[in-house]
Protein backbone atom coordinates (compact mmCIF):
# COMPACT_ATOMS: atom_id res chain seq x y z
CA UNK A 1 0.00 0.00 0.00
CA UNK A 2 1.63 3.37 -1.26
CA UNK A 3 1.66 5.96 1.86
CA UNK A 4 -0.54 8.18 0.22
CA UNK A 5 -3.71 5.50 0.09
CA UNK A 6 -4.25 6.14 3.50
CA UNK A 7 -4.90 9.64 3.14
CA UNK A 8 -7.48 8.84 0.81
CA UNK A 9 -8.93 6.61 3.03
CA UNK A 10 -9.45 9.23 5.35
CA UNK A 11 -13.29 10.62 4.64
CA UNK A 12 -13.93 14.46 5.28
CA UNK A 13 -16.69 15.16 7.71
CA UNK A 14 -19.40 17.47 9.77
CA UNK A 15 -18.23 17.43 13.13
CA UNK A 16 -20.58 18.88 16.26
CA UNK A 17 -18.53 20.11 18.60
CA UNK A 18 -19.21 22.71 21.22
CA UNK A 19 -22.64 23.70 19.90
CA UNK A 20 -21.89 24.41 17.18
CA UNK A 21 -20.68 22.66 13.66
CA UNK A 22 -17.31 22.47 12.01
CA UNK A 23 -16.52 20.71 8.78
CA UNK A 24 -13.06 19.03 9.07
CA UNK A 25 -11.87 18.84 5.13
CA UNK A 26 -8.98 16.35 5.22
CA UNK A 27 -6.44 16.52 2.86
CA UNK A 28 -3.77 15.37 4.91
CA UNK A 29 -1.71 12.54 4.35
CA UNK A 30 -1.19 12.88 0.49
CA UNK A 31 2.61 13.40 0.37
CA UNK A 32 3.49 14.89 -2.81
CA UNK A 33 0.60 13.45 -4.78
CA UNK A 34 -1.14 16.79 -5.62
CA UNK A 35 -3.49 16.04 -8.23
CA UNK A 36 -4.94 13.81 -5.60
CA UNK A 37 -5.59 15.92 -3.05
CA UNK A 38 -7.28 18.10 -6.06
CA UNK A 39 -9.64 15.46 -7.04
CA UNK A 40 -10.52 14.47 -3.40
CA UNK A 41 -11.42 18.02 -2.64
CA UNK A 42 -13.27 19.04 -5.99
CA UNK A 43 -15.46 16.32 -4.62
CA UNK A 44 -15.81 17.04 -1.02
CA UNK A 45 -16.64 20.39 -2.46
CA UNK A 46 -19.77 19.06 -3.98
CA UNK A 47 -20.68 18.67 0.05
CA UNK A 48 -19.40 22.02 1.25
CA UNK A 49 -21.42 23.76 -1.11
CA UNK A 50 -24.72 22.52 0.13
CA UNK A 51 -26.96 24.98 2.61
CA UNK A 52 -26.79 22.14 5.27
CA UNK A 53 -23.40 21.98 5.65
CA UNK A 54 -21.76 24.00 7.84
CA UNK A 55 -19.81 27.54 6.54
CA UNK A 56 -17.28 27.21 9.59
CA UNK A 57 -14.34 24.96 7.92
CA UNK A 58 -10.60 23.28 9.01
CA UNK A 59 -8.89 22.42 5.94
CA UNK A 60 -6.25 19.75 7.36
CA UNK A 61 -3.28 19.61 5.30
CA UNK A 62 -0.52 17.41 7.53
CA UNK A 63 1.81 15.49 5.80
CA UNK A 64 0.32 16.75 2.23
CA UNK A 65 2.96 18.75 0.13
CA UNK A 66 0.85 22.28 -0.20
CA UNK A 67 2.06 25.03 -2.52
CA UNK A 68 0.98 28.53 -3.50
CA UNK A 69 -1.09 27.37 -6.45
CA UNK A 70 -2.83 24.72 -4.88
CA UNK A 71 -3.69 27.35 -1.88
CA UNK A 72 -5.01 29.19 -4.25
CA UNK A 73 -6.95 26.64 -5.84
CA UNK A 74 -8.59 26.03 -2.41
CA UNK A 75 -8.92 29.56 -1.12
CA UNK A 76 -10.92 30.07 -4.81
CA UNK A 77 -13.04 27.60 -5.04
CA UNK A 78 -13.89 28.25 -1.12
CA UNK A 79 -15.20 31.84 -2.44
CA UNK A 80 -16.43 31.13 -5.37
CA UNK A 81 -19.25 29.15 -3.40
CA UNK A 82 -23.10 30.37 -3.78
CA UNK A 83 -22.97 29.34 -0.26
CA UNK A 84 -21.56 32.05 1.98
CA UNK A 85 -18.77 30.68 4.83
CA UNK A 86 -18.21 32.33 7.23
CA UNK A 87 -14.39 30.96 9.18
CA UNK A 88 -11.79 28.80 6.93
CA UNK A 89 -8.85 27.71 9.05
CA UNK A 90 -6.18 26.22 7.49
CA UNK A 91 -4.22 23.00 9.61
CA UNK A 92 -0.79 21.75 9.07
CA UNK A 93 1.00 24.44 6.57
CA UNK A 94 4.70 25.07 6.52
CA UNK A 95 5.95 28.18 7.64
CA UNK A 96 6.64 29.06 4.14
CA UNK A 97 2.65 28.19 3.22
CA UNK A 98 1.36 29.94 6.08
CA UNK A 99 3.70 33.36 5.16
CA UNK A 100 2.59 33.32 1.89
CA UNK A 101 -1.29 33.45 3.25
CA UNK A 102 -0.30 36.13 5.65
CA UNK A 103 0.94 37.95 2.62
CA UNK A 104 -1.99 37.15 0.58
CA UNK A 105 -4.64 39.72 -0.34
CA UNK A 106 -7.88 38.65 0.86
CA UNK A 107 -10.48 38.70 -1.62
CA UNK A 108 -12.94 36.20 0.40
CA UNK A 109 -16.05 36.77 1.78
CA UNK A 110 -14.66 34.72 4.93
CA UNK A 111 -12.48 35.41 7.61
CA UNK A 112 -9.43 33.03 7.12
CA UNK A 113 -6.22 31.91 9.61
CA UNK A 114 -3.51 29.54 9.50
CA UNK A 115 -2.72 27.51 12.75
CA UNK A 116 -0.71 24.02 13.96
CA UNK A 117 -3.19 22.56 16.69
CA UNK A 118 -6.41 20.82 15.61
CA UNK A 119 -8.42 21.41 18.94
CA UNK A 120 -7.51 25.33 18.58
CA UNK A 121 -8.43 25.52 15.23
CA UNK A 122 -12.09 24.25 16.18
CA UNK A 123 -12.48 26.91 19.48
CA UNK A 124 -11.41 29.63 16.79
CA UNK A 125 -14.13 28.76 14.52
CA UNK A 126 -16.73 28.91 17.10
CA UNK A 127 -15.75 31.40 19.29
CA UNK A 128 -18.07 34.21 19.29
CA UNK A 129 -17.21 37.41 19.06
Amino acid sequence: MEKYELGLKKKSFSLFYRGGEIWCEHLDALYGEKELLKQKFHQDLLVIGRPSTSSFIIVILDESEVDNELLEMIVGSLAGLEKPLRKVVFVGLTSKMKSYMKKRKTDTRFVMTCMDDLEKAKEWLLERK
